[in-house]
């Protein structure tokens, strides 16, 4: 009996997987900083820095938050205050995040968006799971929402330098705070063989070999002493960064333009 119970959770954990489907490309939002506003140094009002920041100008002071960390039930800026909808329907449909690394990462308000990064302080492509599917940082695919606690969000904790990401062990954030609230959230994530421990990320040697380390220019070296594997922190010479697939330190490719006849 009990075989046949383990029998069944297993199928249905593997029926469960087969249903996870990407999400639909919303945007490939324009640079959080394309139409940045300055304050005047004068007169006290509020504009828009961005898709989802309000500037706040008080003279020869300003202030700035983040609608969608403040408000997310409102997460657009329009004419100087936090709006439900964007009046720039394409660009700013959905907020993207300023990448801070490349690769997936999963919306700190939203469980039901995530996003793809291509460079570093670059905007994320935002993409959307079906109704009633949230997104799995694990599989990088939008699975079905069985129970409350599929949705993942960050919960910015003042008393820590940076926050969790539910239970996960690769991504993790940075709130923002001004005055007690929450003004922007910045999500991260380790390096491959990384986990996140609630301060920093710890690499583990998988086996012996090279290893990406969070600095590009830096890898781990990874071998065995005694019966466990140990690493010691390698920095590439200058003007070269390491290659995983490669395992060497490269000179970084650099482009020529042809000058025109």
């Amino acid at each position: 009996m009990a075989f046949q119970v383990l029998l069944f959770a297993a199928l249905l954990s593997l029926s469960v997987a087969q249903l996870e489907v990407p999400g639909t490309l919303v945007s490939r939002s324009i640079s959080p900083f394309a139409f940045t506003s300055m304050c005047d140094g004068v007169n006290v009002y509020s504009s828009c820095s961005d898709c989802n920041n309000v500037l706040t100008c008080l003279g020869s002071a300003s202030d700035e938050k983040n609608c969608m960390v403040v408000s997310p039930s409102t997460p657009f800026c329009v004419n100087g205050a936090c709006s439900t909808k964007s009046d720039i329907p394409k660009e700013c449909s959905s907020p993207s995040l300023t990448c801070t690394g490349v690769g997936f990462y999963p919306d700190p308000n939203n469980c039901q968006i995530y996003h793809y990064c291509e460079g570093i302080d670059q905007a994320s492509s935002v993409h959307e799971c079906p109704p009633n599917y949230v997104y799995n940082a694990v599989t990088h695919l939008c699975k079905q929402k069985i129970n409350a606690t599929d949705c993942v969000t960050v919960q910015c904790d003042q008393n820590k330098i940076f926050s969790n990401y539910g239970t996960s062990k690769q991504y993790f954030a940075y709130c923002r705070f001004t005055a007690d609230v929450v003004t922007s959230i910045s999500m991260l994530q380790c390096a491959p063989y990384s986990n996140f421990d609630g301060s920093t990320c710890v690499f583990t040697c998988p086996k012996a070999g090279n290893f990406q380390h969070s600095d590009a220019s830096k890898y781990y070296q990874c071998y065995l002493s005694g019966a466990k594997f140990v690493y010691l922190v390698q920095t590439c010479t200058a003007g070269t960064n390491f290659d995983q697939e490669q395992q060497v330190c490269l000179t970084a490719p650099t482009t020529t333009t042809t000058p025109a006849p």
